[in-house]
């Protein structure tokens, strides 16, 4: 760990021309990415260890496309020669997760969750818009084959996890039909996949942003709404579940501006 440190040790030097105070590692989450926060008197920083190249490189390229659509993400600084390290601004420490463990489900949460899917709906929008999907992750978009990929879920983590009966053919059937269901939508936009309360972070002016967004894809805006509002851990209520009404409104104000927008450029 002390060759990664000084890796981002140096990098700092190169780029602010002076040592951090200290580089202190962040705890594993559920990947591979090592995160490390770089102290100096006035600011931090997030530093990002990751061998996964093409990954870094999806979640850079679509951080720095938000940024330029004035979107709620972290901005990113450097990258290092090799595309192993790389340096991104620190949205801090609170998660909107965090919050409702602390909290529960009061007042202040719920208008963080209603912030945070108004804020979603400008992202799916406005970050689709432009945006080369050449370098998502795994498919450009996600099809037939990705959406059957997650109903499969169902039946590895819940019916088999519990051994409960049931008939494979129907429902492998089903969810064949549900799968070609959900491919004719006809609005598609930017999907962040997995779009869930710990990766959504609370600045200082209680204004939220996202990351780990590097898996994200072209789909349907519905997918990440209900990510969001069926979470497991969070258990929220029914009545916190009736936001995709005011979210559905954002949805429609962001497509007529798009729409107004492209109209405008094919008249210039």
């Amino acid at each position: 760990m002390k060759i990664i440190s000084d890796k981002i040790q140096e990098m700092f030097e190169a780029y602010l021309k002076q040592p951090p105070q200290r580089i202190e590692q962040l705890p594993r989450s559920g990947s591979d990415r090592i995160y490390f926060r770089v102290f100096y008197e006035h600011k931090t920083f997030i530093a990002t260890y990751n061998l996964n190249i093409q990954e870094n490189k999806a979640f850079i390229a679509f951080s720095d496309h938000f940024r330029e659509k004035e979107l709620p993400v972290p901005e990113i600084y450097l990258l290092n020669t090799e595309s192993t390290v790389y340096i991104q601004e620190d949205l801090g420490t609170i998660s909107l997760l965090d919050v409702l463990e602390k909290n529960g489900h009061n007042d202040y949460a719920f208008h963080l969750y209603k912030q945070s899917l108004k804020q979603l709906a400008h992202l799916q929008i406005r970050g689709d818009e432009g945006f080369n999907y050449d370098v998502c992750l795994t498919a450009k978009e996600f099809g037939k084959q990705a959406i059957v990929s997650d109903l499969l879920y169902f039946k590895y983590y819940f019916l088999d996890t519990l051994q409960l009966p049931y008939d494979k053919q129907a429902m492998l059937d089903d969810f064949e039909a549900l799968a070609t269901y959900l491919t004719k939508t006809e609005y598609k936009y930017f999907m962040f996949r997995d779009f869930q309360s710990r990766n959504i972070l609370l600045k200082k002016d209680n204004t939220v942003h996202f990351i780990d967004y590097q898996g994200g894809m072209k789909g349907a805006p519905q997918y990440d709404v209900a990510s969001m509002l069926w979470q497991a851990r969070a258990n929220l209520p029914d009545d916190w579940k009736n936001m995709r009404r005011p979210i559905r409104h954002t949805m429609a104000r962001c497509i007529r501006r798009r729409w107004q927008r492209g109209h405008r450029r094919s008249r210039a």
